[in-house]
């Protein structure tokens, strides 16, 4: 049995902090596209296509976050949300998003958070049952997400929460080192 979640709250303060960007790239948001971002240009990019392009998005591209198939400097900002937890290599996924932002252009990524109140609970029962998903590879501490994106060229990195997950409810503001979801997000230089 799937358990569908409200994601808005973590869209929309994904959303608010790609403000002022003129042309965004919403990497791996097939299964969860945004319809919070209101910027002139967006960009979807993903493994596949989502069921229904919205109608918000200006352009959706089938491809890799690898190797992103743009120019150098082509985006204001990248959002890439709950992403980073699903691949191998994050560094390299990290430095292609540097690769393609312009100078002072904003990365947006979340992930889960390994010391929300659920993880913890799973972790004292290691319980192998209940995963995040078959597909999630690696956790990322807040403390080792900043250090990734600083070690890949980001600076002013800064952390909110994406709130935590009530049934029936979706997700509800919670205290960031706690939060089921961290957003960080930081500057291209």
């Amino acid at each position: 049995m799937t358990i569908s979640l409200d994601e808005s709250l973590r869209l929309k303060r994904m959303a608010s902090l790609a403000a002022g960007a003129q042309k965004v790239l919403d990497a791996g948001s097939a299964q969860s596209p945004n319809p919070y971002l209101q910027h002139p240009s967006i960009t979807g990019i993903d493994l596949s296509h989502p069921r229904k392009i919205p109608d918000n998005y200006t352009n959706w591209v089938v491809g890799n976050a690898l190797n992103l198939p743009f120019s150098n400097n082509t985006f204001d900002a990248v959002i890439a949300g709950e992403l980073i937890e699903h691949t191998e290599d994050p560094f390299e996924m990290l430095r292609e998003f540097k690769r393609v932002l312009s100078k002072k252009g904003r990365l947006i990524v979340s992930t889960p958070n390994p010391n929300s109140p659920i993880e913890r609970i799973l972790t004292l029962t290691l319980s192998r049952r209940f995963f995040y998903t078959d597909e999630h590879l690696l956790l990322y501490p807040q403390r080792w997400l900043i250090r990734m994106l600083e070690r890949t060229g980001f600076k002013n990195v800064k952390l909110y929460s994406g709130g935590f997950p009530l049934p029936f409810i979706g997700l509800i503001p919670f205290p960031r080192p706690w939060c089921h979801q961290t957003i960080a997000v930081g500057e291209a230089t």
